[in-house]
């Protein structure tokens, strides 16, 4: 049985943008993410202790989703935008049931 992969990324928010018009752009993203076959779920949170700070959770089905995600014109556009950078992202799953 495959397991689902989660996608945690942390962003840093381009401080040349205004922070209203960054976090429109990151939810606009969220919601191209979830229009890909594959993706089951793409939530962004915004920290107000940081506000530079974005997390992104994300759920693909498989590592194929995640591979075709980074081709899909959207992410790309995301990318080459530059309102946002990575600063690091982590791939889990969830426990294995005996």
């Amino acid at each position: 049985m495959k397991q689902s992969i989660f996608v945690t990324a942390e962003l840093k928010m381009n401080i040349n943008q205004p922070r209203e018009q960054v976090m429109q752009a990151i939810e606009q993203f969220c919601l191209d993410m979830q229009s890909e076959e594959g993706c089951l779920q793409a939530i962004a949170t915004f920290d107000d202790k940081a506000p530079q700070r974005v997390i992104l959770w994300e759920q693909y089905q498989d590592r194929a989703a995640i591979d075709a995600h980074f081709s899909m014109p959207h992410t790309q556009a995301f990318i080459a935008s530059e309102v946002a950078e990575l600063v690091q992202a982590f791939e889990t799953q969830q426990g294995v049931k005996s």
